[in-house]
């Protein structure tokens, strides 16, 4: 049972979109691939929206997300 309605996801999406997209977009090498960063990052925030933070730590929390899933699509370098 989702405890976060839609207004506190309507509101966190207003508030975060453009800083997490400027942000995808330093770390992408395309605005298109940065807006499928961003647009992921706020489906598992919505997915996990009953484990949502305290406002203060909403901001955080989703550059957090946006980082880890930036780095499980980069190709991993193994070292000999």
């Amino acid at each position: 049972m989702r405890t976060t309605n839609p207004t506190q996801i309507e509101k966190l999406v207003e508030d975060y979109y453009r800083p997490l997209f400027r942000f995808a977009a330093r770390l992408c090498d395309s605005p298109a691939n940065a807006l499928i960063l961003t647009q992921r990052t706020f489906r598992l925030a919505f997915d996990r929206s009953r484990h949502l933070p305290v406002p203060t730590d909403s901001r955080a929390w989703l550059f957090a997300i946006l980082f880890a899933k930036f780095l499980q699509g980069r190709p991993r370098i193994h070292r000999a």
